[in-house]
């Protein structure tokens, strides 16, 4: 994979920081904690799952990195959704852990050699996957989860 790919995908992963303020900046607490419908997040859950995604991330990413060929174990993030958004008292908690985690994961991204991109994990869902497509993957996260959170915050 080129260099300049590895940029694209690491400068998208930084941008989720930037939106990420932008829609929650300012938002009432009850409009944050509000559930847009019966089986919808409410945007906390939204930002929550984030946080949350973004350490499962990073321990698949470390775990690829280290082991050779792992199993890459799936979770369920409805029920993590559900039972842990509430441990954060603010959304604020809340971004300042998705942030830390991230930048985290985006210096360890940043140090990877070549060879690293391509190493692989197996998903017991998904199949091999390389760190690449993990990143990818996360990219596009981001991106479905920032659409719900406009929708959470803007009903």
């Amino acid at each position: 994979m080129p260099v300049t790919e590895h940029a694209t995908l690491l400068e998208r992963l930084k941008a989720t920081a930037r939106d990420l303020v932008s829609l929650t900046s300012g938002v009432a607490r009850a409009q944050m904690e509000r559930r847009p419908g019966p089986r919808e997040w409410s945007a906390n859950m939204v930002v929550a799952h984030l946080a949350d995604a973004e350490l499962v991330y990073g321990f698949r990413l470390k775990t690829i990195l280290i082991e050779d060929r792992p199993h890459i174990s799936p979770y369920d993030e409805n029920a993590w959704t559900e039972r842990f958004t509430r441990v954060d008292e603010d959304v604020k908690d809340t971004l300042g852990r998705w942030r830390v985690l991230r930048e985290h994961n985006v210096r360890l991204l940043e140090s990877l050699e070549e060879p690293e991109w391509r190493r692989a994990g197996v998903h017991a869902q998904r199949g091999e996957m390389t760190v690449r497509q993990v990143v990818a993957m996360m990219a596009e996260h981001d991106r479905g989860h920032l659409d719900q959170l406009r929708r959470a915050v803007s009903n």
